[in-house]
């Protein structure tokens, strides 16, 4: 449920003009505090493939926290972008149609645990691009190690019976 005073359609269109939005009674001074450093992290998304990001700040945050997860929906939905994210002075939600839920929880708590909005946005979307594994190249060292094993299993058994059989 979207909490009451939080307009999603609002934040939608900030995040229309500029990929930052600002709602729920953010002070007048954080808007110029943090609105360059998160307009050049939403940059930094766009420019280490991470993809499209959208970012949200809140001035205070929902008695039923869930809500924020809700608010993160919305805005994707009524955006063109790939990834919500929304924080609030005490938690914060980020939903995407890119990103797994999986690599976006492992990225979210070391997110949501810094107090810096700005550094917390770079260190999340670093955080996911790092997560991503590429499962091409594992699967790739797997079958040669397994193909080494069995190499080096059948000479070691042909030099065993080669070895027995000179022994008789």
């Amino acid at each position: 449920m979207i909490p009451a005073g939080i307009d999603t359609d609002d934040l939608a269109r900030q995040i229309g003009e500029d990929a930052v939005a600002f709602g729920g009674k953010v002070p007048a001074g954080r808007f110029a505090e943090l609105e360059p450093g998160l307009i050049d992290a939403v940059g930094h998304a766009d420019a280490t493939g991470f993809g499209s990001l959208g970012v949200v700040i809140l001035g205070e945050t929902p008695p039923h926290t869930p809500d924020l997860r809700d608010v993160a929906q919305d805005v994707l939905l009524a955006t063109d972008v790939d990834t919500v994210i929304v924080r609030a002075p005490e938690s914060g939600a980020i939903v995407s149609d890119v990103h797994t839920r999986a690599d976006i929880e492992a990225a979210q708590w070391p997110f949501l645990g810094d107090p810096d909005v700005v550094r917390g946005v770079f260190g999340f979307i670093d955080d996911v691009n790092g997560s991503s594994a590429d499962w091409v190249s594992a699967v790739a060292l797997i079958v040669i190690a397994l193909a080494a094993v069995v190499v080096f299993t059948v000479l070691g058994a042909r030099r065993r019976a080669g070895w027995s059989s000179s022994q008789a």
